[in-house]
């Protein structure tokens, strides 16, 4: 049975008893205060039908015998009232009456005390009462009738009519408490259809709040919940795609190399090859090894950052600058490429070989991706962080090819390369921004991106621990 269900049985239970202990009493209370008042003049009309019988015996011949005054006077006064009267003498033999007798119901109690009793004939009610009474020095009994079926029906009518108002009431109290229910219980149901699509795999589910008592609480946290795990669900899914594009590039990086390596050194082992030849083929098996000796070191660090802190401690950012500059000067003369460095002098809290790598592959990247006689920008600006403290950011500008706006989002991924065949010709394995993003967050700083197709990029790390 469902909850909603539950809480319409007990209600609609304790609606019905409630209603019918309460009616009941009140009913039987208004028969019971009926039928009492009619004991009650029953009684008060036998007191004054028997004082008026006394005055009346009174007022007859004494010489007359006792059956014949009490029968005279009984005639005189049959008029009293509407009750029907009989008298019995001693020995319980009727002398007088109009109506129905009831000899069985003669009092036994002593003279003056008068009885009360209500008996059905049949379809109908009496009320009689007895009692014995002295006239002319003997004892005669005394029986006062009267019909109340009236008054019982009336009693009667008056259960009925209760009984068609507690049927009214209670079908109205459990047409409004079925609603209220259903009303109450509407957010458990949502609750219920929301954990339902949950357990599907409908993780975008979410329930409706309709107030703000518990029930409503209950669902804003349900959907506080189904929002942080749908968060959490694409986390996994996001890293799940990136470990298995990781492994399958990795796969592709390694056999790309490897294949020319084998090659070139199975033709050196199972021919004869001219001077020339053979130092070609050595060359490419130079090369090659050259791109896997990268690989592995940038794997390396890589790995090395993911475990080990790096050992931060003061570094002059001007001279990180000007060193990456000397470092690349030949690559980049050989490239016919111009490098602009400026940097604004700054004691920064840093790895200074980490911060170096940074700025040597996001230059290195600006070269590959600019036109000979072009010119890269390599810059350094103190800056102040949102919670007060110094920072440092470096930017890096080419006004190369550009990036499209698609692909800017996967840049940091590893081995993600825009242009493939232009970075593996320049020796590219598309690992050094994934490297620069993770240099970038072990100091307290990101790394941003900001490019125009045909026109150029630029390139930002911001660094945390910078002091003026």
């Amino acid at each position: 049975m469902r909850f909603a269900s539950k809480m319409i049985a007990l209600t609609a239970v304790l609606l019905a008893l409630s209603l019918s202990a309460g009616g009941f009493w009140v009913v039987r209370s208004a028969c019971r205060l009926e039928l009492d008042n009619t004991v009650r003049e029953a009684q008060e009309d036998m007191k004054l039908f028997g004082t008026t019988l006394q005055a009346l015996c009174l007022m007859e011949d004494p010489s007359r015998e006792p059956e014949e005054a009490v029968k005279r006077a009984l005639q005189n006064g049959s008029a009293f009232g509407t009750y029907q009267s009989c008298v019995y003498d001693e020995n319980g033999k009727l002398l007088a009456g109009a109506g129905e007798a009831y000899p069985e119901e003669q009092t036994e109690e002593d003279e003056g005390v008068i009885e009360t009793t209500i008996l059905q004939r049949g379809d109908a009610y009496v009320v009689v009462s007895s009692q014995k009474i002295r006239l002319m020095d003997r004892t005669f009994g005394i029986t006062r009738s009267r019909e109340i079926t009236q008054v019982v029906r009336q009693a009667y009518d008056h259960l009925r009519r209760y009984e068609l108002i507690m049927a009214g009431v209670l079908a109205a109290g459990m047409a409004l408490t079925t609603l209220l229910t259903l009303w109450m219980t509407r957010p458990i149901r949502g609750i219920a259809r929301g954990v339902r699509a949950f357990s599907e795999g409908k993780l975008e589910e979410r329930i409706a709040v309709w107030s703000d008592d518990e029930l409503g609480g209950l669902a804003r946290e349900f959907n506080r919940m189904a929002g942080s795990l749908q968060e959490k669900v694409s986390e996994l899914e996001d890293a799940a795609r990136r470990q298995k594009d990781f492994t399958a590039s990795f796969a592709h990086e390694l056999k790309t190399p490897l294949t020319s390596v084998i090659g070139y050194a199975d033709t050196l082992r199972s021919r004869e090859l001219p001077r020339r030849q053979q130092i070609e083929a050595a060359n490419y098996i130079f090369t090659e090894g050259k791109r896997l000796e990268d690989l592995s070191r940038a794997l390396l660090d890589l790995f090395a950052l993911e475990r080990k802190a790096p050992q931060m401690r003061p570094a002059d950012a001007r001279q990180l600058a000007a060193e990456v500059e000397k470092s690349l000067s030949y690559l980049l003369n050989e490239s016919g490429l111009r490098l602009v460095a400026e940097a604004e002098p700054a004691r920064m809290i840093c790895e200074p070989e980490l911060i170096k790598v940074l700025l040597y592959n996001l230059v290195d990247n600006a070269r590959k991706a600019s036109a000979p006689g072009g010119v890269i920008e390599l810059r350094g600006v103190r800056t102040v962080r949102e919670d007060g403290t110094g920072g440092y950011r470096f930017t890096v500008t080419d006004h190369g090819s550009g990036i499209p706006p698609e692909a800017l989002e996967r840049l940091t991924e590893p081995f993600y390369m825009v242009d493939k065949s232009r970075a593996r010709e320049k020796g590219g394995a598309g690992l050094g921004l994934t490297l620069c993003e993770k240099i970038a967050e072990v100091h307290g700083g990101s790394l941003t991106f900001e490019s125009i197709p045909g026109e150029g990029t630029t390139v930002c790390a911001e660094i945390g621990g910078a002091a003026s």
